[in-house]
């Protein structure tokens, strides 16, 4: 009965803070940490979170749901090809979100994280060729390194904000281990991955 409980929680913990819904957070830190957010129109603000919620997890979301439903109509148990895909289709989606967000009237970090998030993704994806390193670390130390870069630049107060991240990612990090989804290699990798190509992106741009 316990083993089942952890396994459910470890499950549900990954989805709750996977590469589909982990960018949302993000984009909302950001919205909290920048200045003159608290000016936008509601409307605007909206717009702005439904673009990003479409592109990082309802249109991902809806592609995969598709594929699965796809691969079971026609009997078809490989995964590769399918997971391939569904990674490539993910960082177009969120690129052409970034492309979205760059006609607004807002700050161009959210673009800006956005783009960070497709490349993570991508980086993430090539290396996945050799090597199964964390996607979902990846995408938590890409928004600790989104905070960390916003500190740099407005100098606004981040540290209950990376504490609180670090005990988040290494709740997720643990469950990923904990399923066998990956070693502890895979998930450090993965988080630093992601921690200092959002960092740098974000800071020299």
């Amino acid at each position: 009965m316990k083993d089942k409980i952890l396994n459910y929680s470890a499950h549900v913990i990954s989805e709750l803070f996977g590469p589909m819904i982990a960018p949302t957070i993000g984009i909302l830190l950001i919205m909290s940490f920048i200045p003159a957010v608290e000016y936008y129109p509601l409307k605007l603000k909206l717009i702005l979170l439904a673009i990003v919620v479409c592109s990082t997890c309802l249109i991902p979301l809806l592609y995969q749901s598709v594929s699965n439903l796809n691969r079971r109509l026609l009997n078809e148990k490989r995964l590769d090809n399918s997971k391939i895909l569904f990674y490539l289709f993910y960082c177009l989606s969120v690129f052409f979100g970034a492309q979205l967000l760059g006609k607004l009237p807002v700050s161009g970090l959210f673009k800006l994280f956005l783009l960070g998030t497709s490349f993570v993704m991508l980086t993430n994806f090539i290396i996945t060729f050799k090597w199964n390193i964390s996607e979902h670390i990846s995408v938590i130390g890409g928004i600790l390194g989104t905070i960390i870069a916003l500190n740099f630049r407005y100098g606004v107060d981040i540290v209950w904000t990376v504490i609180i991240l670090l005990i988040i990612a290494g709740i997720v990090g643990s469950s990923r281990i904990y399923l066998d989804k990956h070693t502890p290699a895979q998930v450090y990798s993965g988080f630093a991955l992601g921690g200092i190509l959002m960092f740098g992106l974000l800071l020299i741009i």
